[in-house]
């Protein structure tokens, strides 16, 4: 069987808005990035830790661990396993509390093909006891903020976990949890199971077999963020272009349009540039001949190869040591999280580091961030480059 479902549950926001996003995506590889190594020694180290209190065997996670040590592993990543094992562990032993046969599965294959054809996927953690069915999900990312209301992945690992488990203990509701440590966000949504088997009847089934034959529209919108074809798609093209076309210039439109018409496009846009932009470097630098453009060599900055040596000869020439070294630097405050934890650090140095307040930023109703009292006010001498 393939690693990966055509119909993931990873994805499936995706392929529940873009029902051709599956089949143009298909044979397409993974491309892989640094994030995603370091995300996945980050669920290596949170299986572990719950494996090895179960008693369980984590040879696979080892594994990992030693594969990918070496580079990506911090103390910031050890104190954020901790925060989630901890988590977990909590409403572990509050299920526990209610139901004394309770189960905490970790890193758990579910099958989904009853709803989605040939799906399957793993949970991170699963918490099975009478009344209330826990799906727990680790993010080490700290780009995008996830939110667990009406998350379809995580609906979808509600729905495998209660199709195994819901003849062996009496399960009313299901609460899915996001735990994303980098962004202090802990998301939660609680459904009954009664309605989470109705989305899976109207919405999740239908969608997925149009998914499945490959004859589904293109539709762009903001889940094209991680799409593999998003640089090529020509719905995703339209979409923006189209955009533009009609709305060439904001300061014409009044703020009903505005907030209505353009804003809501904007990640849509933005995601298509960006990924236009890498995939025609890609193609000119792989032999493809763009008409009009070409490739030239980018602006590049000089760099010492011997610094020992350069040292040594301005010293020879006259030169004093401290006209040659700069003081030493402090690392930012990024890096020496990493380095001791953000908890260890903010311990030890809390009291030297300031946060200003960050410049606005426009963003939807539904962000859970406070809005501001007065932006007017309160931003009044702050330039914004346009």
């Amino acid at each position: 069987m393939a690693d990966h479902a055509l119909l993931s549950p990873s994805s499936a926001s995706r392929w529940l808005n873009c029902p051709a996003a599956p089949r143009l995506e298909e044979g397409v590889p993974d491309k892989g990035s640094p994030y995603a190594a370091e995300g996945t020694l980050a669920h290596a180290y949170c299986a572990w830790k719950l494996k090895a209190y179960l008693g369980l065997d984590f040879t696979g996670e080892k594994a990992e661990m030693d594969r990918l040590d070496a580079e990506y592993h911090t103390g910031e990543m050890d104190e954020h396993t901790d925060a989630y094992a901890a988590y977990v562990m909590e409403r572990y032993n509050a299920a526990l509390s209610r139901t004394p046969d309770a189960q905490l599965l970790v890193e758990t294959r579910l099958d989904f093909s009853r709803y989605v054809p040939e799906a399957f996927g793993t949970a991170d953690a699963l918490i099975i006891a009478d009344g209330t069915l826990e799906v727990i999900d680790f993010k080490y990312g700290k780009g995008v903020r996830v939110e667990a209301e009406r998350n379809p992945q995580m609906m979808i690992y509600a729905l495998g976990a209660w199709e195994r488990f819901n003849m062996e203990y009496r399960i009313e509701r299901v609460r899915m949890t996001i735990v994303q440590p980098r962004l202090d966000n802990v998301s939660q949504y609680e459904l009954s199971a009664a309605g989470l088997l109705a989305w899976a009847s109207y919405v999740l089934t239908p969608r997925a077999r149009e998914a499945w034959s490959g004859d589904g529209a293109a539709r762009a919108g903001t889940w094209c963020r991680f799409c593999k074809v998003r640089s090529t798609c020509r719905a995703l093209a339209d979409a923006s272009t189209g955009a533009a076309a009609r709305h060439p210039d904001p300061r014409l439109l009044s703020a009903d349009e505005l907030a209505r018409d353009v804003l809501p496009r904007l990640e849509t846009v933005r995601t298509w540039l960006q990924s236009v932009e890498a995939y025609a470097l890609e193609q000119a630098l792989g032999g493809t001949r763009l008409p009009g453009w070409k490739l030239v060599e980018g602006r590049s900055v000089r760099r010492v190869t011997d610094p020992d040596a350069v040292a040594a000869a301005l010293c020879r020439a006259g030169y004093k040591t401290p006209e040659i070294y700069k003081p030493q630097e402090l690392r930012g405050i990024t890096e020496l999280e990493k380095l001791a934890g953000r908890r260890e650090f903010a311990a030890l140095c809390g009291q030297y580091v300031d946060k200003p307040a960050g410049k606005p930023t426009l963003v939807p109703e539904s962000d859970r961030r406070p809005a501001l009292s007065d932006a007017a006010a309160d931003f009044k001498d702050v330039k914004l480059h346009l």
